[in-house]
């Protein structure tokens, strides 16, 4: 009896020594796996850090649905603080770059930096993402450009950023330990859409008429060019110089030059381009195209002697010959007969001395339009009106309703320049069309349009003339005072083709040496490429 139960005793603490080996066997794979195994996954959950790479939006199209934005691309290099990523960053940058890159990796995070090309480069995460902006961005303070957070703050982008934002993304994520530092053999996670959508925005713009309107506004130091499709009001390009790195807005905050400044929208003395309005207020009021005054080169009204800029005098003109050689003293007259009712009429029917709004929230300079107790008071004030002086202020998009008119037989468009809302790559909601006015007989326009076509052939404007099918157009030098100075900002508007007008063409050289000398060849050369454009 008692040897079998020694013998049992002794199995069963053969048994419980072999289970005990066992629990100690799994409690040890256990550890191991908690040590060893889990460790990364656990700590991925506890601590990470996240770039984000690239911010994505809706796009910003042409009318033609050519994306005016996001259309060319860039390598990012994502870099953690490890001493292999910064052995790898000497392969990718140099210089300057190199070591602001450097100095920060020293704050302990990972950093995004920009780099010229893809190079395979251990430690480093190389990613190519769009680039929302080119660095020379055609019609950039249209556009207009983003903040930190990836709203837009200026232009289109900030006008419909209800549309154009996404909360759309692409990040790298890395793992850090409890003290933040990268954790070794765990590679990080990218994650996001890896390309942009198909939505956003349509403008009016045509892309190639814009190129074209950038590479010839490269002539004007400072100024700006719009170009207005006749009938429509549609604005077709639109530049303002000098222009901005969208890339790098801070690059221009303290130019002297202002390219923040959207010239296009601005206000500005304009000058003999204001003549037009002159004869075709004095046309409707009944005064014949025909009518005859002698330039002397000087004419006193209200006790002041005002000159012709030719002070020989012209000797006899009439309307057409007048808007030819751009003579001032058959303006003044010309304003005294048909009174300041009649002109300022005309001038408030074309919108001038209010606001424009081109598209939400983007409005042009209202200007200043010289009051009518003003004109009706003050002789000298009326002489001034007469030829685009005194406190009359247009901005070039104002003016250009003028110039419509003209060439689109009385009639202007409210101009514009949204053709409507993308959603998967069709405008599904078009922008209602502009407003219209008729502001003068279809006669008087006519007559109006063969005068300009004649300073283009035989007057002021000869240096506008394009290669083939004409054009009719004012130049301008009007006088500004700037500052205490002599300084004139150069004008020419116009059309073109000349019969058959499609095109009016503003262009403003601010601190120019004259219109035809500082305007009219970009003006040849702006209808010179759309025409061989359209022709092919």
């Amino acid at each position: 009896m008692g040897k079998k139960y020694d013998k049992i005793f002794g199995i069963r603490c053969i048994f419980c020594f072999f289970f005990i080996v066992l629990l100690m066997f799994i409690s040890a794979l256990r550890i191991y796996r908690i040590n060893f195994l889990d460790y990364q996954e656990t700590a991925k959950a506890q601590s990470s850090f996240s770039l984000e790479v690239a911010k994505y939006r809706g796009v910003i199209y042409d009318c033609n649905l050519v994306p005016m934005v996001g259309n060319t691309s860039k390598y990012v290099a994502a870099v953690p603080p490890t001493p292999k990523a910064a052995v790898g960053l000497r392969k990718l940058l140099s210089g300057e770059r190199l070591q602001q890159a450097l100095q920060r990796l020293e704050g302990g995070k990972p950093i995004l930096v920009d780099v010229p090309a893809y190079i395979e480069t251990d430690g480093i995460e190389i990613l190519s993402v769009p680039s929302r902006y080119k660095n020379d961005q055609p019609a950039a303070h249209i556009i207009g450009y983003l903040d930190s957070s990836g709203h837009g703050t200026a232009g289109i982008e900030a006008a419909y950023d209800d549309i154009l934002y996404s909360n759309q993304s692409l990040t790298i994520r890395y793992f850090i330990d409890a003290w933040g530092r990268v954790l070794p053999g765990a590679e990080p996670e990218i994650n996001g859409i890896t390309g942009s959508t198909n939505s956003g925005i349509a403008l009016t713009i045509d892309l190639k008429i814009q190129e074209i309107v950038e590479q010839a506004a490269e002539k004007l130091q400072t100024g700006a060019v719009v170009v207005l499709e006749v009938g429509s009001g549609k604005i077709r390009a639109i530049t303002s110089k000098p222009s901005f790195n969208s890339n790098a807005i801070s690059e221009s905050l303290n130019n002297p030059l202002s390219p923040l400044f959207n010239r296009a929208l601005a206000a500005y003395d304009v000058g003999s381009g204001f003549k037009p309005l002159i004869a075709a207020a004095a046309i409707e009021k009944g005064i014949s195209p025909n009518y005859q005054y002698t330039c002397t080169g000087s004419i006193e009204i209200g006790g002041k002697v005002f000159k012709c800029h030719n002070e020989l005098g012209h000797g006899q003109l009439n309307m057409k010959s007048a808007l030819a050689v751009s003579c001032n003293t058959y303006f003044y007259h010309l304003a005294s007969i048909t009174g300041a009712e009649a002109l300022h009429s005309m001038a408030t029917s074309l919108g001038f001395g209010q606001q424009r709004i081109i598209a939400r929230n983007i409005v042009a300079d209202k200007g200043n339009l010289t009051s009518l107790e003003v004109l009706k008071t003050q002789p000298a004030a009326l002489a001034n009106f007469a030829i685009g002086q005194g406190d009359l202020l247009l901005s070039p998009i104002a003016l250009a309703s003028l110039y419509e008119a003209i060439a689109n037989g009385g009639v202007y468009h409210a101009p514009t320049i949204i053709e409507g809302i993308v959603e998967n790559g069709n405008i599904t909601s078009v922008e209602e069309k502009a407003a219209y006015t008729k502001i003068m007989k279809e006669s008087t326009a006519k007559f109006l349009k063969e005068c300009l076509i004649n300073v283009v052939e035989n007057g002021t404007g000869q240096k506008a003339k394009p290669e083939k099918n004409g054009a009719g157009g004012k130049t301008a030098t009007a006088q500004t005072g700037w500052g205490g100075s002599n300084s004139v900002h150069g004008w020419f508007n116009g059309f073109f083709p000349a019969d058959n007008p499609k095109y009016v063409v503003i262009i403003l050289a601010e601190n120019g040496v004259s219109g035809s000398q500082s305007c009219a060849p970009v003006f040849k050369e702006i209808a010179d490429n759309i025409n061989a454009l359209e022709n092919n």
